[in-house]
């Protein structure tokens, strides 16, 4: 008697890693870091704040009234995106695909959201000092932004993280 031959076993899975990726750690320290500068961040704008208000209050300086929207947007976008970064730190190391997932799309709308407020942003008239400056500083912070956002983004995208965070 001729039996056909059994059906092939299918292969098996690739194994979860048991440790975390180094990948994976490197993004989880990154958002981390990230979570430090929203902290800092949101202290020097509020000080910030302060500071212009009190110079404006001397008239040393002109704030165009298009500006505070800006301030309170940008500050509460600080906010938002500092405590998703620590949830998603948390989350992503307790193997979270949702958090990886959020974590992802939280630093694409960072990337598009620093680019358009760097566009957008209307400049403040300090009197006396060098609008060169105020312009290279705010370049410099939106490209470090950028970059950041991007390696989390990658680091996020590999096959080892998303092989870790597979709940």
């Amino acid at each position: 008697m001729n039996h056909p031959p059994p059906p092939a076993a299918p292969p098996p899975p690739i194994p979860t890693p048991e440790t975390m990726p180094g990948t994976t750690k490197a993004a989880v320290v990154l958002l981390w870091i990230l979570f430090g500068f929203g902290i800092c961040g949101g202290i020097g704008a509020l000080v910030g704040y302060a500071g212009l208000s009190t110079l404006e209050s001397q008239g040393d300086v002109e704030i165009p009234s298009s500006f505070m929207p800006y301030l309170v947007a940008s500050i509460v976008q600080l906010l938002i995106w500092t405590v998703l970064r620590g949830v998603f730190a948390v989350k992503i190391a307790k193997r979270s695909a949702s958090a990886r997932k959020g974590a992802v799309i939280l630093e694409l709308v960072g990337v598009a959201l620093g680019i358009l407020a760097w566009i957008l942003t209307p400049e403040v008239e300090v009197v006396g000092a060098d609008a060169a400056t105020n312009t290279a500083s705010s370049l410099i912070s939106t490209i470090i932004g950028i970059a950041l956002a991007g390696i989390v983004i990658g680091l996020l995208s590999t096959q080892d993280t998303k092989r870790w965070c597979d709940r």
